[in-house]
């Protein structure tokens, strides 16, 4: 499997995609007045937060606006940066207007950092914890942008930040049984991470493979220097320092030989995964015939235990 290069029609479809999402929001806030469109949309406001959904949507615009607040307070946990701005949610009904935004079948949820707006294809998500981490995604997004205002954020970074502090939720529809990381780290076939700094692919399993890439080279940093590790860079990163510089003053190592290291580690734990794998009937019969062995061994010490009470 080669390695896939966004290509640059697809980073131009995605921000057309972005514009067409901030012209539905303008189109929306500017209802002063009865319209036909406006009908379409009503209003909530939450706790700091502000839901514009249609009207069939409405229970799921309540759970919207009583879930923000925990989830701010979350991720004010997490990262130590106070969430004072105040989200917009738009839930949308038409999974097929909202796939002409986001131009993919996979996408199920987005952020506009600038706009401090989150869009979310809500029949598409199927329950209420799924909803509540793919918000938590997206106003994940939101904060970093917040904080970290003046050097850019890869979005390999700021995907994989976002699923950890999400429980690992990604915003696009994706079943961990079919994992694309193990095969492509096998076969030399993962996505460098300088290629998805700017957008990732539009191919769907290629889309697919740079969201795993992304919250894999996140747990990597935090299982070799812990969640205070990733923090300093964040915060580093909040004071203007860009991201490679960050990670070579935090980790003492440039990002490239901690990409390096990262797919070394998953050849690693692959290969001892497929090790194990070949010899699994052979282990699987050596455990059989010990608990065969152990039964045994049972049965004749009751027979004597027996035998010696007559």
């Amino acid at each position: 499997m080669n390695a896939i290069i966004p290509e640059r029609s697809q980073s131009l479809r995605w921000a057309t995609s972005l514009m067409m999402a901030i012209l539905l929001f303008s189109i929306l806030s500017s209802f002063a007045a009865p319209s036909p469109h406006a009908a379409e949309f009503k209003t909530l406001q939450g706790d700091g937060v502000e839901v514009l959904f249609p009207p069939t949507l409405g229970t799921a615009a309540r759970e919207a606006a009583q879930m923000t607040p925990g989830i701010k307070k979350d991720l004010q946990e997490t990262f130590g940066w106070p969430f004072r701005f105040k989200p917009t949610i738009i839930l949308m009904k038409d999974p097929q207007r909202f796939r002409q935004i986001t131009q993919s079948p996979l996408i199920v949820g987005f952020a506009i950092p600038n706009k401090n707006l989150v869009i979310i294809d809500y029949p598409r998500i199927r329950n209420p914890m799924n909803f509540q981490n793919i918000l938590k995604h997206e106003l994940c997004h939101l904060l970093l942008h917040k904080e970290i205002e003046n050097v850019p954020i890869p979005r390999w970074f700021d995907e994989g930040v976002a699923q950890w502090a999400s429980n690992g939720v990604m915003d696009i529809l994706h079943d961990q049984r079919d994992a694309l990381l193990p095969k492509a780290a096998f076969s030399d076939g993962l996505i460098p991470l300088g290629a998805l700094n700017k957008g990732f692919p539009g191919n769907a399993n290629a889309l697919r493979l740079a969201y795993e890439e992304s919250r894999s080279i996140i747990d990597y940093i935090i299982l070799t220097h812990g969640k205070p590790g990733l923090l300093e860079i964040l915060a580093l990163m909040k004071e203007n320092v860009p991201l490679r510089k960050a990670i070579s003053m935090v980790f003492d190592t440039p990002l490239y030989k901690v990409e390096k290291k990262w797919q070394t580690s998953l050849k690693q734990n692959i290969a001892w995964f497929a090790h194990l794998s070949y010899y699994l009937y052979e282990i699987l019969f050596a455990l059989g015939g010990l608990i065969v062995v152990y039964g045994f061994i049972k049965v004749v010490r009751k027979k004597r235990a027996y035998m010696d009470e007559e």
